[in-house]
């Protein structure tokens, strides 16, 4: 019977004090419960809140631009926005031909987002309480420059697994004067 190599102990101790996803992914499965925690009482998620106030952003747009905006897949963006407007805090609604849709707020998502503002501060309250307000600045400037270098260089499509059929890519809209910048996590947090 063929062994299997094994990593050595020391490899894989390596690997996660290392790790820069590892690791950001553990940050940001806490800072998330932070958020989530004080946005409960509204029964949104912090991702539902964070969609919400993207689209607020943008206004009318479509799923592709707010897929790119908030550095998501749209497959992924779907089943956030599915919920959301089962609530009635956004619609959607067919774009210029059969494969576009536009999503905007409704009057109640715009409540959801006014009521939810406040939760949200408290969350930020609680980060820089536990960070330090320098500290939360400065992870939020090292956040968005590291988008800044990282996104350019590295598209979000996953690979293909074999033998999947390639689609045509969509067309992305032009930017409006004006508009903020293609995805949200660049905006200087500062």
């Amino acid at each position: 019977m063929k062994q299997t190599p094994d990593l050595k102990l020391e490899q894989v101790q390596e690997a996660v004090r290392d790790c820069a996803c590892f690791n950001l992914r553990r940050v940001s499965r806490s800072v998330t419960q932070i958020y989530d925690n004080a946005l409960a009482p509204l029964g949104l998620s912090s991702g539902q809140f964070m969609l919400l106030l993207a689209v607020r952003l943008l206004g009318e747009t479509s799923l592709l631009r707010l897929a790119d905006t908030v550095s998501t897949d749209r497959s992924v963006l779907s089943r956030t926005v599915r919920p959301l407007e089962d609530r009635g805090l956004l619609t959607i609604i067919p774009g210029d031909d059969r494969r576009t849709r536009r999503i905007t707020l409704t009057a109640a998502g715009h409540r959801s987002l006014a009521e939810g503002y406040g939760h949200w501060q408290e969350a930020q309250r609680r980060m820089g309480e536990l960070l330090g307000p320098k500290q939360l600045g400065e992870l939020l400037g090292t956040l968005d420059q590291s988008m800044r270098n990282i996104q350019p260089k590295f598209p979000r499509k996953r690979p293909r697994p074999p033998g999947m059929a390639r689609r045509r890519p969509a067309a992305t809209p032009a930017a409006q004067p004006g508009s903020p910048p293609g995805n949200l996590l660049v905006i200087s947090a500062h």
